[in-house]
């Protein structure tokens, strides 16, 4: 597991997984102790298609009339 997903662990106990994402390729983790999670390949699409269209829509409403939104 690499350094990023230990360190996003450590944040909170409410963190159930981590999602590094570069282009189409997605490093799911789950917590080791995580139980009744939904499937990873459920959670895998959720970083592929929800998450990155929530960003765009949020940075492209910030650039309408909020000043912008960095991402």
């Amino acid at each position: 597991m690499s350094d990023l997903h230990k360190d996003v662990f450590a944040i909170s106990p409410d963190i159930r997984y981590v999602a590094v994402a570069d282009g189409q390729q997605v490093q799911l983790r789950s917590r080791p102790d995580l139980l009744n999670a939904s499937s990873s390949e459920s959670d895998r699409y959720e970083e592929l298609l929800v998450n990155p269209t929530l960003l765009t829509l949020a940075t492209q409403r910030g650039n309408i009339d909020c000043g912008g939104r960095d991402t």
